[in-house]
């Protein structure tokens, strides 16, 4: 009996799992960093007397938030597919 189609079908499936599980990695590393940031940048808000320049940090945290809340919206929402399909495997 010949494996081999079997055998490619099995290692293309763990490249997809090795990827997306890279990715979620990376999601959850950006995630950080923009807390980093936005801890960053509420600190110079408070120090700088340009309001010109409060202004662009302030603009910076806002997005930084929205996009923070995204990603984790996003690893949320995998994390609840997963614990559905775990569920549903064992039933």
């Amino acid at each position: 009996m010949d494996f081999t189609k079997l055998n490619l079908e099995f290692s293309n499936m763990q490249n997809m799992i090795n990827k997306y599980n890279e990715l979620q990695l990376e999601i959850k590393n950006r995630i950080k960093n923009n807390i980093k940031e936005i801890s960053k940048y509420n600190t110079k808000i408070k120090n700088t007397k340009n309001i010109l320049e409060k202004e662009c940090y302030k603009m910076l945290v806002i997005s930084l938030k929205n996009e923070t809340t995204f990603l984790g919206k996003l690893i949320e929402e995998e994390d609840k597919n997963e614990r559905e399909s775990t569920i549903t495997k064992t039933v």
